[in-house]
């Protein structure tokens, strides 16, 4: 993955100069004040730059989201595409408690020295225990205390959590200066297709759309697991702008399930967040196998990497110092987890094969980043429905809520803070088409970048589109509108930046409902909360 440290956006609307401004903390953008802000747990306590929160007053009233007798309503353009419902991400699909495992292994204090083995044989031991019907085996509890890792730990089986006594009492922590993941969950998979793939025959379907017409529906039937490939076509990167940058060798693969087959029409269960232009391209749909691991995570403790900054190559490679990596998971979880003194790129990492993970009250304090131009990102998104709810991030020069590209949504950043130490935040896509990702009550010192990344890196092009800033305190914010797309900003504070021609509404002012994740819940049914068990 190629990287840098300017977000500059190729389009000539916005001019290097400002782009460059923002990364260096709003310089010459007329900034207010600084305000004051509570100080998640775990944070500096600093005071944050930027505009303050505005007061929420009224209800949101605009084109696009509108409150009508306690509910969300919704406005859309004249081919049908809409604000995507983002409350179908989290675990179990949004608004579903996490479960409470059992103990099964208890862990005693550690001792000193190495505990990787003794951690892991814990782990395995579960691992090997049968799966309940609820999905758990069990967990492993650890001790009070600091328990070394000099190797790297590996959950391999669904229903396997590791939980520790607190993250103010048990700390997992790096041993020997090398550079590496300290926890794994899940190993890689693929797409296996499972009978003819039905290609779409819909001129045109909306974002926002989960009905479709397909060439047949032979073999389909409401429950069915399907894919919904929209491969990426030349025609469609001319569109776009993205001639240069961009190659046609990837396609978006959306998971959802069939709730209705009728004749030649197929329903499904979750809007998508990228439209099918038959313009552009021949979408199919198909059953498929994706094996992938579920109910496993970490929980109740802390992780510390400052060993790894010993690496002797620590200032290129500190972008692999992680405290974890999900792989091939789904319906799975982190909660009430801190982590300090890593480097990596993607804290969170959630990598593009999950899918339902739910990353709850987590801190990601202290970054042990290098002087290279390049940044590490906080909080990283891929996959699909994956949400992070609650978060506080601590550093200097970093991509604090970000997501990576080719990547289908819906994802949700929720109610999550990046404390500034030293330099600047950014936030916002990363590259190449993370489409469907909301950015909601997300409280930045720096700016949130909704944008054109041009030839920034290795052509990130255009980085979010169908993505949504909502109730977002920033420095300054910049939402710009892809061909073929949108991109919305509702109720944002902050400098709103030159060349935003996306889709804004309230600047400067909050607005009623406070959370629109927790509003499209609510609206479906799901809980507002995920509360931790």
């Amino acid at each position: 993955m190629a990287r840098d440290g300017m977000r500059i956006s190729r389009r000539q609307a916005v001019s290097a100069a400002v782009a460059a401004a923002a990364l260096a903390g709003g310089l010459g953008l007329g900034l207010g004040q600084p305000h004051a802000t509570a100080a998640t747990a775990g944070a500096t306590g600093k005071s944050t730059g930027g505009q303050g929160r505005a007061a929420a007053s009224t209800p949101t009233g605009g084109t696009w989201l509108a409150m009508k007798n306690g509910r969300l309503e919704y406005g859309h353009d004249a081919q049908g595409n809409r604000i995507p419902d983002y409350s179908y991400a989290g675990y179990e699909g949004g608004g579903v408690p996490l479960p409470k495992a059992p103990a099964k292994v208890t862990v005693p204090a550690p001792g000193g020295g190495d505990a990787t083995a003794t951690v892991q044989a814990a782990i395995d031991k579960v691992s090997a225990l049968p799966q309940g019907a609820d999905g758990i085996r069990g967990a492993v509890q650890l001790s009070p205390g600091k328990y070394h890792i000099a190797g790297q730990l590996h959950i391999g089986a669904s229903g396997v959590i590791l939980r520790g006594a607190g993250k103010d009492s048990t700390v997992l922590v790096a041993d020997q200066p090398s550079v590496r993941t300290l926890v794994t969950l899940g190993d890689k998979s693929r797409y296996t297709p499972v009978g003819t793939a039905q290609p779409v025959t819909d001129d045109y379907v909306p974002v926002g759309g989960t009905t479709l017409t397909l060439a047949g529906t032979a073999g389909l039937k409401a429950g069915d697991e399907v894919v919904v490939e929209r491969p990426t076509t030349q025609a469609w990167i001319d569109a776009l702008g993205m001639t240069d940058a961009w190659t046609p060798n990837w396609s978006l693969r959306s998971e959802r399930r069939i709730t209705a087959v009728n004749g030649d029409k197929v329903t499904l269960d979750i809007p998508l967040t990228t439209a099918l232009e038959k313009q552009y391209t021949q979408a199919t749909v198909y059953r498929y196998t994706f094996p992938r691991i579920d109910h496993v995570g970490l929980e109740n403790l802390s992780l510390d990497g400052q060993a790894m900054t010993g690496d002797p190559d620590y200032a290129k490679a500190f972008y692999n110092a992680a405290p974890w990596e999900f792989n091939a998971v789904q319906d799975s979880w982190i909660s009430d987890v801190t982590w300090r003194h890593f480097g990596g790129s993607g804290q969170t990492a959630l990598g593009p094969q999950s899918r339902r993970v739910s990353v709850l009250r987590t801190q990601a304090l202290d970054f042990a980043t290098t002087d290279s131009s390049a940044r590490s990102e906080a909080y990283l998104l891929q996959g699909q429905q994956n949400l992070v709810q609650d978060c506080a991030v601590t550093a200097s020069m970093i991509h604090a809520f970000s997501t990576y590209g080719r990547q289908s949504g819906p994802n949700v950043f929720s109610h999550c803070t990046a404390t500034l130490v030293d330099k600047t935040y950014d936030a916002g896509g990363h590259e190449r088409w993370g489409s469907g990702t909301l950015y909601d009550n997300v409280t930045l010192d720096g700016s949130l970048l909704l944008v054109d990344n041009g030839s920034r890196g290795s052509g990130h092009g255009w980085s979010d589109a169908n993505s949504t800033a909502y109730n977002c305190t920033t420095q300054q914010y910049m939402a710009q509108e892809p061909p073929t797309a949108h991109n919305w900003a509702i109720g944002c504070t902050g400098t709103l930046m030159s060349g935003s021609d996306g889709q804004i509404e309230s600047n400067g002012k909050h607005v009623l409902p406070d959370s629109l994740y927790d509003q499209q819940l609510q609206d479906r049914g799901a809980s507002a909360r995920t509360a931790g068990h």
